[in-house]
């Protein structure tokens, strides 16, 4: 019997030692790459311009001024807007990614034109980021790895400009 319960023991043990070895320290690795290549990325992103970028536990967050890819109370993109996209997508297309989402914030201020297509801040953020979305599949994104996200101005502290931003969020 003390036979049979040491072998148990020893084979569980070994089967934990596998476990922990064969799954978790790979993990750790995996962890660690990603947080190395989230790294690299945010260096080739060029200092002081308009982009802002962070790296959080799972995931590298980009955060452009909405102003700077769209015209005030449009969801059209702006020439300006389509160059930071492509580079954005540029990047994107280097990297090893699984997901995209990308989200848009407005500020409080109610909208003014195009009032009749976009009654209020939400339905504006939400073809924004659509829009967004789309030109970035247009340039060889997959459109399986893209969300849009609206969140209007329920998040918004004011009428700051800085309510008014576009988020990367890049897992």
């Amino acid at each position: 019997m003390r036979f049979v319960l040491g072998l148990a023991v020893l084979l569980l043990g070994g089967g934990m030692l596998y476990l922990y070895y064969g799954k978790v320290v790979p993990l750790e690795k995996v962890v660690r790459d990603l947080y190395e290549e989230n790294t690299r990325l945010i260096k080739q992103i060029p200092a002081g311009g308009e982009k802002r970028t962070e790296i959080k536990e799972d995931r590298t967050v980009l955060r452009v001024p909405s102003d700077s890819i769209f015209m005030p109370g449009s969801t059209e993109l702006s020439p300006k807007g389509k160059r930071i996209l492509d580079d954005i997508a540029k990047d994107l297309k280097k990297s090893g990614f699984n997901e995209v989402r990308v989200a848009v914030y407005t500020d409080r201020s109610p909208v003014k034109t195009n009032r009749d297509r976009y009654p209020t801040n939400w339905e504006l953020a939400a073809v924004r980021a659509t829009s967004i979305v789309r030109y970035l599949i247009s340039r060889g994104l997959p459109p399986d790895k893209m969300v849009a996200l609206s969140y209007g101005d329920s998040r918004a502290r004011g009428r700051a400009a800085s309510d008014r931003i576009v988020e990367f969020r890049i897992f």
